[in-house]
């Protein structure tokens, strides 16, 4: 019987931690202040712009390695 009792001690503080970690995280998420729309569109468009240089590089060394082949 004393088994059980300290299997369910055991539980609910384990229980009790994971609900106030939850609730820490929560709280800290809601306190970050979410970026302006006029910011974050400006932050898509600097990373399309780098996904699109990433790409002309590749397709330029590309290029470049078939003109070596060929």
């Amino acid at each position: 019987m004393r088994k059980l009792a300290t299997a369910v001690a055991v539980a609910f503080a384990a229980l009790s931690a994971h609900a106030a970690l939850a609730c820490e995280d929560k709280v800290e998420t809601a306190e970050q202040p979410q970026q302006k729309p006029a910011v974050a569109e400006k932050a898509k468009k600097q990373s399309k712009q780098q996904q699109k240089a990433k790409k002309t590089d590749a397709s330029d060394k590309t290029a470049v390695a078939r003109a070596d082949k060929g």
